[in-house]
């Protein structure tokens, strides 16, 4: 009975508007396909700021687990790359996209790219400024 409901669109379970955010990121899904990395530098600028905006709304102070790339090629493979650092960091997002682009890309054009943050844990945050 569950599934014919789900499947006709029918959930009466509650809705949970109150739930942690995981992650913020914004991409950007382009007309055609870029080959050249000044390209896709020009678009990772022109996105920062909305990341940055995105996540000043959900943690003003900005501290972050992890923050990466990520590329979506014409064949329709993507990949990511990420690594810990504690704040935003544009320059940081910039050398990690390149590398990037540099080992994964090979000959394929880029139709997406991607930038993300991963958000601490609040639990591990709430321990992480205590200062012991």
């Amino acid at each position: 009975r569950v599934l014919w409901e789900r499947s006709q669109g029918i959930d009466e379970r509650d809705v949970n508007s109150e739930r942690l955010r995981k992650s913020v990121g914004v991409e950007r899904t382009l007309a055609e396909d870029i080959h050249e990395w000044s390209d896709c530098e020009a678009i990772i600028e022109h996105l920062y700021p909305e990341l940055e905006r995105r996540l000043a709304i959900v943690k003003p102070d900005l501290l972050i687990a992890r923050q990466g790339v990520k590329l979506k090629f014409n064949d329709f493979q993507q990949t990511t790359q990420e690594h810990v650092w504690p704040q935003l960091n544009k320059e940081d997002l910039i050398t990690t996209a390149r590398k990037t682009w540099d080992e994964r890309r090979g000959e394929r054009g880029v139709r997406l790219v991607g930038l993300h943050v991963t958000l601490l844990d609040p639990q591990l945050e709430r321990q992480l400024v205590l200062g012991l």
